[in-house]
């Protein structure tokens, strides 16, 4: 009688169990490449910490800066477009290891607030100087770094993500952190001052950082001497730019009027045609002259202008970087 009980019951589970089906299992989760965020740990300013697996690399971001400068690497002169600014990042390079390291596999990745990834120009120089840095460290050798990135004109870049090689990242907030893009270049709308002006207001005997060449404009006037042989045509008159260039690149350079991008308009709005680039104090096109390298040239931007009708802004920029704008309503 025993018997019939269990084996009664054990029929009843049975037939439960296969009532009820299967066991209920999870649908699989797809799998989508690229959604999991790179290893790594968050970083502050002045703070080492090593990067890189197989050989490592003690890594300090001392400052971070935006500029509309340019930048000596070796011989190679970096300088933003009207629509960039430059990154300059500041670091320290630290060998923990016991053999000789370089910086082979180091990249910095600055990502900007659209979440586009812009890479540190591919040499590094070493601070204080122009010299691209190739050495191996030493063992326990220290050594302070730039490195470059182009980035957007426009915005704060919130990140910066330091790698060598496939080992975790390091990962730093910029926000509060880099340094405003210098005056006069300094959008003023922008409180955080990250953003840079393609153009920037500027004075007359004042120097600008223009690409390769520092300028100093100094002065605008008008003239009805010849110029080239030439007198003004009829009804027109010269506009007289007197500016003087310094080569601050690292070889010899022989400027022309291709090496400007000017505009100027009257009083009425309206463009004023330019024409040449002459010589400092002679009539004469400013051609085929070899400036070298912390050497001045004197130059003037001839323009021709309507007779009796008065100036009004002046932009000057050099070869689609950055401008200056003179107010010149005021030349008579």
């Amino acid at each position: 009688m025993r018997t019939q009980v269990i084996l009664s019951a054990l029929t009843l589970a049975l037939s439960t169990a296969a009532l009820a089906g299967p066991a209920a299992t999870k649908p699989a989760q797809p799998v989508v490449m690229g959604t999991t965020q790179l290893a790594g740990q968050t970083a502050k300013l002045g703070q080492a910490l090593t990067v890189g697996k197989q050989s490592p690399l003690n890594f300090t971001l001392l400052s971070a800066s935006y500029s509309t400068g340019r930048v000596l690497i070796g011989t190679t002169l970096l300088t933003p477009k009207a629509e960039e600014k430059l990154l300059v990042l500041r670091f320290t390079a630290h060998n923990p290891t016991k053999q000789d390291i370089n910086l082979s596999g180091l990249t910095l990745t600055a990502v900007d607030a659209k979440d586009v990834n812009h890479v540190s120009y591919s040499a590094f120089v070493r601070a204080g100087t122009t010299e691209e840095y190739r050495a191996n460290l030493k063992p326990a050798q220290k050594v302070e770094i730039v490195s470059v990135v182009r980035v957007p004109a426009s915005g704060v870049i919130p990140k910066l993500i330091v790698q060598r090689g496939d080992g975790p990242v390091l990962r730093y907030d910029l926000r509060g952190v880099a340094k405003a893009v210098p005056a006069p270049f300094a959008d003023p709308r922008d409180a955080s001052g990250a953003t840079a002006l393609a153009d920037a207001p500027a004075k007359l005997g004042s120097t600008y950082a223009m690409g390769r060449y520092d300028m100093t404009f100094k002065a605008v006037t008008f003239s009805k001497d010849e110029m080239l042989g030439r007198a003004a045509p009829a009804g027109k008159r010269y506009v007289l730019v007197d500016v003087t260039m310094k080569n601050a690149g690292l070889d010899a350079d022989s400027p022309s009027h291709y090496t400007f991008g000017t505009e100027l308009v009257d009083a009425d709005g309206e463009p004023v045609e330019f024409w040449v680039l002459a010589k400092g104090s002679r009539p004469e096109e400013a051609i085929n002259r070899a400036v070298k390298p912390g050497e001045e040239y004197n130059v003037r931007l001839v323009f021709v202008a309507p007779d009796g009708v008065g100036l009004g802004k002046l932009t000057v920029r050099e070869q689609g970087g950055h401008g200056v704008v003179f107010d010149v309503s005021s030349v008579k």
